[in-house]
Order: C-alpha cells, then structure tokens, then sequence
C-alpha cells in the first residue's frame, strides 16, 4: 500500500509528532509520502525511506500552481491522508478533480467545517467526533514508552508543555501559581507568539526564581519523569500528545476539564484553574500517597495508547476503506 500524508505545517507540534511518529511505523510495511511546504522543519526526523515532497507554491485554497505540484504524487497514492483544516479543504477541491481516497483527522474541538464535508474522517477524542456533523472513526494516538534517567530534584517540581499562545492558559496558570506558599520550579516547555507576554507576568508577580521559560525541547520524557506534577492548562484541547507523554512517564498530571482530557483523566484530576493551587498545594504535602492514587487510577486507561494498537487500528480503517471501494 502506498499511503500519503499531507500537512501544511513547517513548525514543529504535537500534531506533527503524530504525523511524523505514525509515518515512521507505517513506512515499515508500506510505502510513504508525506506532502510539506519548503523548508519544513520536522522532515529530519523522518525515516529515509520515506519519499518527502517540499511543495514551493503558496498552499492557498484555490492556487493551481499547488495543485500542479501535488496532483500527480496525490494520484499515486492508495490513501491520502490529511492533518489540519487546511490541507484537509486543499484536498477536499482536488478532490473534485481527480478521484482518490481521502482521509482527515480532525485534532481538536474547534469547528473546522470542512471535516463536515470529507466522508472519512478520524478524531483524535470522542469530544472531537462530536464537533462532526456526520459519523467519523475515534482513534486514539499510541506511544512507545523509552527508559528515561530519573533524577531526585532538591525542590518540589512541575511541568508544562505547549506552544507559547493564550489558547494553553499559561498567564492563568502562572497567575494562580504565584498563590503557593511554598518553593517550587516551574519549567514550561515551548515556543510561541506570547513568550513576552509571559515573561512579563512572571516579572510582574517576582516569580523569575521559580518559573522559567525554557524554550522547546526534544528530551520531554525525561522533564516529565523528573518532576512531581504535570500542569495542563488549556482553554480547549483535541487530545494532546503532552496528555499521553504524561500517562507514560508523569507521576501525577492535574489539567482543566477541556476536550478530549476529559475522557481520560479521573475526576479528581480535573479541575477549574482556580483549583489548582489548593490541588496542588495536597500534592506536596502528601506526594508518595498521591503519586500512588494516580498511578491506580490510570494503570487501565494506558492501554487505550499503546503504540501497537494505534498502529493496528489505523491499518484496519486504510484497509476498510480500499475494500469499500473496490466492492
């Protein structure tokens, strides 16, 4: 089979370690495409044997110099598979053009209308299926889990992880933090427009000893496994990869009850940002007990994200497909 995944994005995210993650497993016993603009910054951690196509035109909805560029690699794929409303509604047009079989995964709750006009779509949660007028395929993303080195810290320590935006709630989670009455530190993964702005408010609420922008970072196994807390703070969320790194190697996350997290986490685990202190606050004073409670309560749900089973399941809805069609 051959299968072609086509993203609009350079930067690299949590939708692009699905993108490159999954791509990495399939090439093992298919061959496959992935369709990115030029310069695209994530084609590194691709394998080799995955053909890459850099797309120069302007990835606008209706440029036929775009088009040209990737019809012909479009037609020879047995699937193509879309991440992102953008390259989802480029080839949603192609394909009123020329006849291949599309597939779109939807990663978050926003609404995207062009999922509602593609036949087959994946959603990352079942939060996410919702946002959908028609009936799509819930398939949730699976990951290996790697040895980590874990390291006693002198102080109690916490971690966030996301792209530096408002959409993630940084300024209130940083707001809400500055109400602890004890030390701690603080390392927020990632990079974005608000990175100012944040590093303002730290200033702003004396914070710079215990809150720290660190920037982005390919090793973020090893910040979650040598902290105490994983902090999501998001305003809404699909189902974040953060969340599944955190089922793998976090002794305890505590996130608002947005998207598909809801699904995931148990209740006491879900909370209003206003909560968080007071949450966290019984986390350092009773950390083994905690760290062991969450452990209980999410040994089951790991299984949903095994890797295997991700890999497996999105095979079988390829396969369907091409059988649906030739029937």
């Amino acid at each position: 089979m051959k299968i072609g995944y086509f993203s609009c994005s350079r930067k690299f995210g949590g939708i692009e370690k699905i993108v490159v993650d999954t791509l990495n497993e399939l090439v093992k016993t298919n061959d496959c495409l992935l369709i990115v603009p030029f310069g695209c910054e994530f084609k590194y951690k691709l394998d080799k044997k995955i053909e890459v196509l850099e797309y120069k035109s302007y990835d606008k909805r209706y440029n036929p110099f775009l088009y040209l560029e990737i019809i012909k690699n479009i037609k020879s794929c047995d699937i193509v598979h879309t991440h992102g409303a953008k390259a989802t509604q480029i080839s949603y047009i192609l394909s009123k053009f020329i006849s291949f079989n599309h597939i779109a995964t939807k990663h978050n709750s926003r609404k995207g209308k062009i999922f509602n006009k593609v036949k087959n779509v994946i959603s990352v949660s079942k939060k996410v299926s919702k946002t959908i007028t028609h009936n799509s395929k819930v398939i949730y993303f699976g990951l290996d889990y790697k040895e980590q080195n874990s390291q006693q810290n002198s102080k109690f320590t916490m971690v966030a992880v996301g792209r530096l935006d408002p959409i993630k709630g940084f300024d209130n989670l940083i707001n809400e933090l500055s109400k602890l009455d004890f030390d701690f530190e603080l390392n927020i993964i990632g990079e974005g427009n608000q990175k100012s702005q944040l590093n303002e408010l730290i200033k702003s609420k004396n914070l710079e000893g215990k809150i720290k922008l660190i920037g982005f970072k390919d090793n973020i196994p090893s910040y979650l496994i040598n902290s105490n807390i994983q902090l999501i703070s998001s305003l809404s969320e699909g189902l974040p990869i953060t969340l599944i790194e955190g089922l793998l190697y976090s002794p305890i996350i505590i996130s608002t009850p947005v998207g598909g997290i809801v699904e995931v986490l148990d209740k006491d685990y879900l909370l209003n940002i206003e909560q968080f202190p007071k949450k966290i606050n019984d986390i350092y004073m009773n950390f083994e007990k905690e760290k062991k409670n969450f452990y209980i309560k999410h040994e089951k749900i790991k299984k949903s994200f095994d890797k295997v089973n991700y890999i497996n399941s999105l095979m079988k809805y390829y396969k369907g497909i091409l059988d649906e069609k030739t029937s």
